[in-house]
C-alpha cells in the first residue's frame, strides 16, 4: 500500500516565497550600499569597519544572495512543479507486416 502524500498548507508556501524573496533583496541592497560606499566614503552606509570585516560582510551578503535564488528555485519546483512526469511511449510495430509502407 502507498501511503497518500498530504498537500502542503498555503500559508507554507507563502512563508516560505515570502523569506526567500526577502533574502534576495536585503542582500542586494547590502551589496548595493557596500559599492555605493566605496565610490562615496563620505556616505558611511556601512560605517568604519575593519578591513576584514568588510570583505567578510560582502561575501556573507553574496552567498546569501546565491541562498535565497537556490531556495526560490527549489521552492517553485516543489510547490508548483509538475507532480509526476509521464513517459511518452510510443508504440513500435512488433512485425514487418506493421511497418507503414512507403
Amino acid at each position: 500500500m502507498k501511503k497518500k502524500k498530504k498537500a502542503l498548507p498555503r500559508w507554507f508556501t507563502l512563508i516560505s516565497t515570502i523569506v526567500a524573496n526577502a533574502t534576495i533583496v536585503l542582500s542586494v541592497v547590502y551589496i548595493l550600499f557596500y559599492i555605493l560606499d566605496g565610490f562615496n566614503p563620505m556616505l558611511h552606509f556601512l560605517g568604519d569597519q575593519v578591513f576584514v570585516t568588510r570583505y567578510l560582510d560582502v561575501i556573507v551578503a553574496a552567498l546569501a544572495l546565491l541562498l535565497g535564488i537556490f531556495f526560490l528555485i527549489c521552492t517553485w519546483k516543489l510547490f508548483y512543479g509538475k507532480k509526476g512526469k509521464k513517459k511518452k511511449h510510443k508504440a513500435r510495430p512488433q512485425y514487418e507486416e506493421d511497418y507503414p509502407e512507403e
